[in-house]
């Protein structure tokens, strides 16, 4: 249990770290990515504008400004560090004139293939951008045709690309980081909700044990009085009364061992044959109080498990339908195996579930109707013991409402 806890708190740990660096290095990544674009579409507004020419620093007036409101700037070493081509073309989208003496890794076939594959992609409108392999373009319209010019990207791709390497490596080495700081830092996080649980495991355990004396000696006088005075209405309410804290205080202490882990011995069993033998026995009270009682089990099912825990599980629920299943209702408990999946469901005719209370149902002490719990003898205790049983063997368990009133428990192992 406590190390379910420390796993816990270092995983919610790791999963916000992790979320929050997605988000930081997913933003500084679309940021530089989108000002990259922003800077190139700038560039090739400035070609189109003057000629398939940067102009000089001091020649240039216009005022261009990218996606986040900052101005282009021309240095004297803009043109030179830029590649770029230009074509020409007619209104049928028929090749014309290039020029490519400002990059050196476009051939004339070059040329006709992207010019080519940007025309096919043209989109309505005087002005046209996008992406085309390692090139960004900007096609625009004109009296003669259109124009298409190409600039090189692959230098600031490189750099962005350098860029997703260092936040993957700087993230990966934080989350080693974090992941040896947080496993040493959870005990310490842990210890004061771990000294509670094992003050409260301690004080169910105590209890129980001191608990069996007087209710032993009890169940005794009560026989006693029983010998001098005769049967009558008190000594039977005694009994019953001792009984049911008997069986509270056994179940309290099954249930707090099961949570902890402990005394689980897993083996391979016949669980066709275990649940038979254990539902047969409790068909006789259901039989008592005037209830149907069908059953569906299927044979030579096999289960490794720990099969005192599972027969458990089995009490639980079988008695759980029949002290709720309405007056002359029908039971049904069924087994049977799906693919690899081992399907337990048990099911009476009652009052349906409320959606709110779904998720409570196998908390401890949890009733649903506490005047109904009252005249069944119920403690709350049962689906809480059912739960941690199918917990301890990684197997699923719910409740849901059917057609015509009917009740069902399910668990999957």
């Amino acid at each position: 249990m406590i190390q379910k806890m420390q796993s816990k708190f270092v995983a919610t740990v790791m999963a916000a770290f992790l979320i929050l660096t997605g988000i930081v290095a997913g933003s500084i990544n679309l940021f530089s990515f989108t000002q990259m674009i922003s800077r190139y579409d700038q560039m090739l507004e400035i070609l189109v504008s003057n000629n398939g020419e940067f102009p000089e620093p001091e020649e240039f007036n216009q005022k261009i400004t990218d996606n986040f409101g900052h101005e282009f700037e021309i240095t004297v070493e803009t043109r030179f560090e830029s590649r770029y081509f230009l074509v020409y073309l007619d209104g049928n989208g028929n090749y014309l004139d290039s020029d490519i003496s400002h990059i050196a890794a476009v051939s004339g076939e070059d040329v006709l293939f992207y010019a080519e594959k940007v025309f096919k992609e043209l989109k309505p409108g005087k002005v046209s951008r996008g992406t085309c392999n390692i090139y960004r373009y900007r096609l625009e319209q004109t009296d003669r045709g259109y124009e298409i010019a190409f600039i090189d990207m692959t230098q600031q791709m490189a750099n962005l690309e350098n860029i997703r390497t260092i936040s993957l490596i700087i993230s990966v080495v934080l989350l080693i980081l974090l992941i040896i700081i947080v496993s040493f830092l959870s005990k310490r996080a842990i210890r004061p909700m771990v000294e509670t649980m094992e003050k409260q495991k301690r004080f169910i355990t105590d209890a129980g044990h001191e608990l069996k004396t007087p209710l032993a000696v009890i169940s005794a006088n009560a026989d006693v009085l029983e010998l001098i005075g005769g049967k009558n209405e008190w000594i039977e309410s005694i009994r019953n009364q001792t009984k049911q804290m008997d069986v509270l205080v056994k179940r309290l202490l099954f249930l707090s061992k099961m949570e902890e882990g402990e005394q689980m011995v897993f083996a391979e069993f016949d669980l066709s044959k275990t649940v038979f033998e254990k539902v047969s026995q409790l068909s006789t009270i259901a039989y008592s109080s005037e209830k149907e009682f069908e059953t569906d089990i299927a044979e030579n099912i096999r289960y490794k498990g720990d099969m005192t825990a599972i027969e458990h599980l089995v009490s639980v629920l079988t008695e759980n339908a029949i002290k709720y299943c309405s007056e002359k209702g029908k039971v049904q408990v069924k087994l049977y195996k799906s693919g690899k999946t081992i399907h337990f469901e048990v099911r009476n005719e009652g009052d349906p579930l409320e959606a709110s209370e779904m998720s409570r149902l196998f908390e401890r002490f949890y009733r649903p109707d506490s005047s109904r719990s009252k005249n069944t003898g119920g403690h709350g205790i049962g689906l809480s013991i059912a739960k941690a049983v199918v917990t301890a063997h990684k197997g699923r368990i719910y409740a849901k409402n059917e057609k015509n009133n009917i009740v069902a428990f399910c668990v999957e192992f």
